[in-house]
């Protein structure tokens, strides 16, 4: 299943047309005090509208995009199958979309002082305590961001946020090729398997991806507003 990720980096993006914006967008945008802020939601939205368009046949501006009870976001006024899922760290943003199935992402600033262990001890499954523990300088922190970014994509795709217990979200061989199981749903005696990949394509920041597929393609790119 293919899988398209496009990174922003908002402070690198001047252009701007607030115009494309819903009228509920425009009233969220206004409610930001630091101006700062309002741009980057601003820049957000109008990236996202511009980006399903793409793969739509709606103008950016006529995109209606509602939430699933689970807070899950979706076009609502189009027949065409388009599953996406944003994510963003600092003045980067990740958007990812597929045409196949549900999809999540997640990216991370991959901040060396992150107290690793402390945080683990509450959101991690038993091993992955004791794969941080085990770690030692850069590897600590490498180890952490690899299960935290594939935990949260996991999140993203599922819509439940951290009201879901991310120690139910295991992630095995975590710094070779990470795989990832989750108890179902339905069934408490079986498990989920998802397909998961960790990208450290951006300096500074990791990005997890998990979809419900399996042969997974990745294809990156950078977001201008020429596209």
């Amino acid at each position: 299943m293919k899988v398209d990720l496009w990174l922003a980096k908002l402070d690198e993006l001047t252009d701007v047309d607030e115009s494309l914006l819903s009228d509920e967008e425009q009233i969220r945008a206004d409610r930001f005090i630091h101006q700062n802020f309002k741009d980057h939601f601003i820049k957000r939205r109008s990236i996202l509208r511009q980006l399903l368009s793409k793969y739509l046949a709606v103008k950016p501006n006529e995109i209606v995009i509602n939430q699933t009870k689970l807070g899950k976001p979706y076009v609502a006024n189009t027949d065409e199958k388009i599953f996406f899922n944003t994510s963003y760290s600092k003045d980067h943003v990740l958007y990812g979309f597929s045409k196949d199935a549900e999809i999540g992402v997640d990216i991370e600033f991959l901040d060396a002082e992150i107290e690793a262990e402390l945080i683990s001890n509450h959101f991690f499954g038993s091993d992955e305590i004791s794969l941080i523990r085990s770690s030692v300088g850069k590897t600590k922190s490498e180890a952490f961001f690899r299960l935290w970014c594939i935990k949260e994509a996991y999140i993203k795709l599922v819509g439940k946020g951290l009201t879901f217990p991310l120690d139910q979200v295991l992630v095995t061989n975590t710094m070779n090729k990470p795989f990832l199981t989750v108890p179902s749903h339905t069934d408490s005696n079986r498990t989920e398997i998802l397909e998961c990949r960790f990208l450290d394509v951006v300096p500074n920041f990791g990005i997890g991806v998990v979809v419900h597929g399996k042969e997974l393609e990745i294809q990156y790119r950078e977001y201008t507003f020429e596209g």
